[in-house]
């Protein structure tokens, strides 16, 4: 067996250097990013934008990316049925422009590859437990069998009279069989003669054997496993000479086919591997085209067919050499990359079919290709039939990934169930309240793919969800309901991501609020405004232990320092309008030192706001959150953030997005269709 894993080693390597060069480079453009200061004023209904220079348009290129581990779980759930998230065990992956799916940072390190060996290798073997059984026959001959009337007539045994025939067998395994007796009759009188099937001692079927030559009759039981007794009795017995009705047993039978056949369902095995070469090459074939989401070419099969051939000829049963081939077929790049084939050509080309179908399927699904959309790419008919598998899939329930892993990175609720607020000072804040205000912000963004609700209510809204766990955290009637529930009367500063708790949590500290997270926070998440890094060396802000003001005064002084006032005047003022929320985000208006709360200030634009509502207000009307929204998604879907040869795209795509009233479908639908997502570009080697 040693020999059989070296073997699907070699496989794999192999299939790293299939077909064409594909690039690995970590190198990216810088990306794109709006200034902080805002510059000119934009005028009013325009959308700010990175200058669009139409001679430096650029489609661009992502560098291979592996899947990560949501990817990976969600793939093996859909290819293998497999619901053991065998991924959770792998290192965590890391994150580039804020998601973890960015091409540039997904490394591979060995002990990964470790871990994929590992997982490939249980998830194939628990598969084919689960598909393949060797079928099972067991018979009796008649005439050896315990009789309790008859004789021998030949090679069978004739119950002349009513009366058994019994054997006991031991069953391999349990399960469904086909109880087979091959019999006839010597008729007599009116009618024919009668058996009953015996399994046990009890009956399990009656037949009329109408037959006078030898028949195999059959009568379907379930079994389980170990020893039996199985026979059949003679019921009507019928003389009156010289007519004499008898039962003639030839043999019986019991039979449980092989699983794995065509039709049952069987996600692997097509077909019974253990009749021959054919059926091994069908299987491999069939599972590598799901497996790598595009067909195998003959040699490609040829490799994997080979691990099978190697096994079968050191004396493994077939089947200890088609798992070593199906682990090899998980192992390879073809599986674990999401591979775009780049030849060097600098020139922009269309994704294939398949790759368009990898590229659309990881972005709405975070999964693989489905039956559909894979047929659609072998007949070369994706293209023309984009918009309505965009809305198809959307419409799937695995485009929860969109809100889970897409919203949940931008949004950052991926993060809330590993806050940690001080638990002396904020007992209430427990593990399952964490979990539900996580599903607060995941039901509110799905709300918006769902309802096809403007995107720009994102910031500022009239509702929010609760559930019967949130409801007393944000002081508001439980709605009697575990699960969350949409409610129409909001709260003073909720509606709206500002009001999430769950958000207002993760940027906090430990024991206080952090005006600065906060204000960092709406600055890059929203508005796409990243503040520049700390200086080297700079005093780090400490609050006092014996507070003589807010929190906010005592900031004031801090900023009041040139090394810091140019990041801190962007950022602090929109953290001072979110301070009315407490480190875990629950209302007031005061703080911890008893002072009154000022939650006015002033943005980067020169617009003044008085408390949460009233600062959600200007950034929902701030032209750069749309635009923000639209650039987030391109960096999410593309696994790569735009940079300036994208300028033009994200300013169209931005166009479409306001004239579809900022439905997030609709950005979804028009990102698709751009070639920004269906073309690609090589990399000079």
């Amino acid at each position: 067996m040693r020999v059989l894993r070296v073997c699907a080693v070699v496989i794999v390597a192999l299939s790293a250097c299939e077909g064409a060069f594909v690039s690995m480079a970590s190198g990216s453009p810088e990306p794109v990013q709006l200034p902080p200061s805002g510059g000119p004023a934009t005028p009013a209904g325009q959308q700010p934008a990175p200058l669009c220079d139409p001679s430096t348009r650029d489609v661009g290129r992502v560098t291979l990316r592996r899947l990560n581990r949501y990817e990976y779980n969600a793939t093996v759930r859909d290819l293998l049925g497999d619901t053991s998230r065998p991924a959770d065990d792998f290192p965590a992956d890391d994150f580039g422009h804020g998601f973890d799916n960015q091409g540039d940072v997904l490394s591979t390190a060995p002990l990964l590859v470790e871990k994929y060996e590992a997982a490939a290798r249980k998830l194939v073997e628990t598969a084919l437990a689960a598909e393949y059984q060797p079928g099972a026959t067991v018979r009796v001959e008649a005439e050896t069998a315990t009789a309790s009337t008859g004789a021998a007539s030949g090679s069978a045994w004739n119950l002349y009279s009513n009366g058994t025939l019994t054997q006991s067998v031991t069953v391999p395994m349990g399960g469904a069989f086909t109880f087979r007796a091959r019999v006839w009759q010597q008729a007599a009188g009116p009618d024919p003669a009668r058996m009953r099937y015996l399994v046990d001692g009890r009956s399990v079927g009656e037949v009329d054997v109408t037959n006078t030559a030898a028949q195999t009759l059959t009568q379907p039981v379930t079994l389980t496993a170990g020893p039996h007794t199985i026979g059949v009795e003679f019921t009507n017995d019928y003389y009156q000479d010289p007519e004499d009705r008898n039962l003639l047993i030839d043999w019986l039978e019991l039979d449980k086919p092989a699983a794995g056949t065509p039709g049952a369902g069987a996600r692997i095995l097509v077909c019974d591997p253990t009749t021959g070469a054919a059926c091994v090459r069908s299987v491999l074939e069939r599972f590598g085209r799901k497996a790598w989401r595009r067909p195998l070419t003959s040699e490609e099969v040829d490799r994997y067919v080979a691990v099978v051939a190697v096994a079968q000829a050191e004396g493994e049963p077939v089947q200890a050499g088609l798992t070593n081939a199906l682990q090899a077929l998980l192992l390879s790049p073809h599986f674990l990359f999401r591979v775009e084939a780049d030849d060097g050509d600098t020139a922009p080309r269309a994704l294939s079919d398949h790759e368009l179908a990898t590229r659309l399927s990881y972005f709405l699904w975070g999964s693989m290709p489905d039956d559909e959309l894979s047929a659609l790419a072998d007949q070369g008919a994706l293209r023309p039939n984009l918009d309505a598998q965009v809305r198809r899939m959307l419409a799937d329930s695995r485009s929860e990934a969109l809100v889970t892993q897409f919203a949940g990175s931008w949004l950052w609720s991926r993060s809330v169930d590993e806050a940690s607020p001080d638990p002396t000072l904020f007992p209430s804040m427990t593990a399952p309240l964490k979990a539900a205000l996580r599903q607060e912000t995941e039901a509110f963004v799905r709300s918006f793919l769902q309802e096809d609700r403007s995107a720009l209510e994102l910031v500022q809204s009239d509702d929010m969800f609760v559930s019967d766990v949130t409801a007393a955290h944000y002081g508001v009637p439980a709605p009697g309901s575990a699960a969350m529930v949409r409610l129409r009367q909001v709260p003073e500063g909720r509606g709206g991501l500002l009001g999430h708790a769950g958000l207002l949590t993760v940027t906090s500290q430990p024991n206080r609020t952090s005006p600065v997270k906060r204000g960092k926070w709406v600055l890059a998440q929203l508005l796409c405004t990243e503040p520049p890094p700390p200086p080297a060396n700079v005093e780090a802000f400490v609050p006092s232990a014996t507070p003589t003001g807010t929190l906010r005064e005592q900031m004031e002084a801090h900023r009041s320092k040139a090394e810091c006032a140019g990041c801190h005047n962007l950022m602090d003022p929109i953290g001072f309008g979110l301070e009315n929320f407490d480190a875990i985000g629950r209302y007031r208006t005061v703080d911890t030192g008893g002072f009154p709360i000022d939650a006015s200030g002033t943005l980067y634009n020169g617009k003044s706001f008085a408390g949460p509502r009233e600062l959600a207000t200007l950034v929902k009307e701030d032209d750069r959150f749309p635009l923000c929204v639209t650039m987030q998604l391109f960096t999410y879907a593309l696994g790569r953030a735009p940079s300036t040869g994208d300028a033009c795209a994200v300013a169209e795509l931005n166009q479409a997005f306001a004239a579809k009233g900022h439905r997030l479908s609709e950005l979804v639908v028009a990102l698709v269709q751009s070639e920004s997502f269906t073309h690609r570009r090589g990399e000079s080697p």
